[in-house]
């Protein structure tokens, strides 16, 4: 990306302000450093962390950089066998702890977010956890070295308090003893010497050597004798110390340089986390939104320049799609040069992986340059006017632009004759034209709104003007050129009339039209607008409506629904409570039926009846689709839709219209558009449908293994009553062989059972003696 472009956009101040809410200097060096990326696919992934980023602030907070410094000298000199001091190995020592504080962030990031380039790009940082623990040891959290550093180190430590403990009670024992020689009973520091303030007259009466003397002469400061040889002991120890201490720092510093790779990628790792952690902060403040890479196609919707506050007209704006070529006119200062800028600054800000100020999503086009010819460059030294460094930057940029190239011209023309102006501009606009690549154009030049109307790869634009508070407006009008306005602001300004007429003159024919033509486009385009918006709000209304109706019509359904189902309960509930009746009334007529002389097939024929009666739980809709007048037979399984019950058919009108329905134990006669057929007629149980009714399929099988004798031949019975009504002529008893007890029950049992023919054992293939076969009476 060429150096002027960046500059001419003010690229340095999106750096800049990223580099604020970067959480360490590492952060802020790469912030500082920020360009955009050679290729689409970086960029994408650097907006993606950035995403990541965001929602890791948003749901876990902002992540731990306390204490995380660049170290990347201190690694470099501890490689080449140099000494860190202790504040530099702390700082070593701080950077890999907060490494390893920011990968257990990510992981409890990980457990409420889905991530995948912050945790791919931790696994490269190596966890030094033993050389952090080395530099505790030794060094406080002050930067200084500790008395445990070395065995060598306390001993000396404790030498040095000991001798300075010896310096303090001789200085004591002297002011104690020495008071009227003293002008002061104070110990005076002169330099790194512990002196007594002695009057002048008694300097000889004390041992020792003389450091300083007041200024007005009255006081010697004299270092005593006894003081003299413990402090030179006190040196001596502190040398030693200095020694001790610097060897310490060498060995530490050699330990650094063991890992000083690993620790120079977890630096690497941390500065680019705090880059796009700064990303997503800035994001976060400024209400910023993830923007999509194209291939040459822009999309701003609200869009506003970062230096704007929020107050700012947003700008809304397409490129690359219908047109490529986006010429704007507009008066001055009506926004066309900051329009211009906001572009080119946020098609800069995307392809560095940074969230736009945009109203909602928008798409930028990746380009590999972008050119950029704003504002006046003349330069005195050069001697080089305003055309001059205009023509200069444009003759440059035309032998390097591409087909993917991005070209931003301010004023195209200016600073010449008119005509000549724009004749230059226009060839320019062609040979960018035939190029292929995105170019949006300011210009004051009439010739230029035509150009666009000839050229299909062209659109015009204009800033638009309010005649009647003579104001800009500063929106950014696609499609419609700008008028010149001169002189409906010099009218509104009270110019004589006279003058405007005659000025009116000399405006040529084709510019009167022209303008006219903008004018009546800009009112067509106001009444579109107009109209829009009261289509927007019928429409809304009109949304707002069928929601409130498809709520109504779902409560009403619901509670429809509900009234059903209540009643499908309490009929079930009432139903169960006779069958339950039934069943001991028919067990007790069961066990006397040898002298009332109650035939099996009729209590079945009683049980079913009540069987009938349960209404489904969930009963068929009647259907659009479905017939009004269905085939009607006798014999045929149908359901009364209205009751939600199954019945069959025993008489059928001559026009079938309607039919005689058997349900239980109760015929009712239903119209054909209440029935529906289940199942069909079948000529050999016609009959028996009709005076049985139908029941329920059962098994060719029963199995009563485990079961106590009574139990099984209460079920055996029930089995061969439905065996029966099923027309079932063979069944097989399954009992299992065990002791032979249940065996023996049931085979007596079916020996004297009137439904049952005959009874012998089952065949290999069908259990052996753990079965019997039963021939059935149908």
């Amino acid at each position: 990306m060429l150096e002027r472009s960046l500059r001419a956009l003010e690229f340095e101040y999106i750096q800049e302000q990223i580099a604020q809410f970067a959480m360490s200097s590492l952060g802020k060096s790469a912030a500082l450093q920020m360009q955009p990326f050679a290729n689409q696919a970086e960029a994408e992934s650097e907006l993606g962390a950035v995403d990541e980023c965001l929602r890791c602030i948003l749901r876990a907070g902002a992540p731990p950089f306390g204490g995380i410094t660049d170290i990347t000298s201190d690694l470099r000199r501890a490689q080449v066998g140099g000494t860190l001091s202790a504040d530099r190995l702390l700082a070593v020592a701080q950077l890999i702890h907060g490494g390893r504080a920011f990968r257990q962030y990510v992981e409890r990031s990980t457990e409420l977010i889905e991530l995948v380039h912050l945790p791919r790009l931790l696994e490269r940082m190596v966890d030094a956890r033993r050389t952090e623990q080395e530099i505790r040891s030794a060094i406080d959290d002050d930067g200084q070295v500790l008395d445990n550093a070395s065995p060598t180190l306390h001993r000396l430590r404790g030498e040095r308090r000991r001798a300075e403990g010896e310096v303090k009670t001789v200085l004591d024992r002297l002011l104690r003893s020495n008071q009227k020689l003293l002008q002061e009973p104070i110990v005076a520091m002169r330099g790194s010497y512990f002196c007594l303030a002695v009057r002048v007259e008694h300097k000889n009466q004390i041992r020792g050597i003389v450091r300083d003397v007041s200024s007005s002469g009255s006081t010697v400061y004299i270092e005593p004798q006894a003081v003299v040889d413990i402090s030179n002991k006190v040196r001596e120890i502190e040398l030693l110390e200095e020694r001790e201490i610097e060897r310490i720092l060498l060995e530490l510093s050699q330990v650094v340089a063991a890992v000083a790779e690993e620790l120079r990628v977890n630096v690497d790792v941390l500065q680019t986390v705090d880059r796009w952690f700064a990303k997503a902060a800035y994001a976060k403040a400024t209400g910023a939104k993830r923007p999509t890479l194209t291939d040459g196609v822009w999309r701003l919707y609200g869009a506003r320049h970062p230096q704007l506050n929020r107050d700012a007209v947003p700008v809304h704006v397409t490129l690359g799609e219908s047109f490529r070529l986006l010429i704007v006119t507009g008066p001055n200062t009506g926004g066309k040069t900051v329009t211009l800028k906001t572009i080119g600054l946020l098609t800069l800000m995307a392809m560095s992986g940074c969230f736009l100020p945009t109203e909602r999503e928008s798409e930028i086009g990746f380009c590999s340059d972008i050119f950029v010819d704003i504002g006046d460059e003349q330069s005195i030294e050069q001697s080089l006017s305003t055309f001059s460094s205009h023509m200069k930057n444009i003759i440059q940029m035309l032998s390097n632009v591409r087909r993917d190239s991005l070209v931003l011209l301010d004023e195209l023309g200016a600073g010449t004759d008119p005509a000549e102006g724009s004749a230059l501009a226009i060839a320019i606009l062609n040979r960018l034209s035939a190029v292929g690549c995105r170019v949006i154009a300011t210009t004051h030049y009439a010739e230029l709104k035509g150009y666009a109307f000839q050229n299909d790869a062209a659109m015009n634009a204009s800033m638009e003007f309010d005649v009647e508070s003579l104001r800009p407006t500063y929106r950014l009008l696609v499609g419609v050129p700008g008028r010149s306005n001169a002189l409906a602001i010099a009218s509104r300004l009270g110019l004589p009339q006279d003058i405007l007429d005659e000025a009116r003159v000399h405006v040529a024919e084709t510019d009167v039209h022209v303008e006219a033509l903008i004018g009546k486009l800009e009112e067509a385009r106001r009444e579109a607008e107009l109209a829009q918006r009261e289509a927007e709000e019928e429409r809304e209304a009109t949304e707002r409506l069928r929601r409130a109706w498809e709520e109504k019509s779902q409560r009403l359904d619901a509670d429809a629904e509900a009234v059903r189902t209540r009643a499908r309960t309490e009929a079930t509930a009432l139903v169960e409570r006779a069958q339950q009746e039934s069943e001991k009334i028919i067990q007790e007529l069961r066990s006397m039926r040898t002298t009332a002389g109650v035939k099996d097939h009729h209590l079945v024929e009683l049980r079913k009846s009540l069987e009938g009666l349960v209404p489904e739980q969930q009963p068929a809709r009647r259907g659009k689709s479905a017939k009004s007048k269905p085939k009607l037979t006798v014999g045929s399984r149908v359901r009364v839709i209205s009751l939600g019950q199954k019945g069959d058919i025993v008489d059928v009108s001559s026009d079938g219209s309607a039919a005689t329905v058997q349900l239980g134990l109760m015929r009712m006669k239903v119209g054909a558009g209440d029935l529906e057929v289940l199942q069909e007629k079948r000529e050999e149980q016609t009959v028996r449908h009709t005076r049985q009714g139908m029941a329920k399929d059962i098994r060719m099988e029963l199995d009563v293994r485990g079961e106590t004798a009574e139990d099984a031949l209460l079920r055996i019975d029930k089995y061969l009553d439905d065996a029966v009504v099923t027309g079932l002529a063979r069944v097989v008893i399954i009992h299992g062989k065990g002791t032979g007890a249940l065996r023996n029950a049931i085979r007596r049992h079916l020996q004297h059972h009137p439904q049952v023919k005959s009874s012998v054992p089952g065949s290999q293939g069908e259990g052996g003696d753990g079965a019997t076969v039963v021939t059935v009476r149908v």
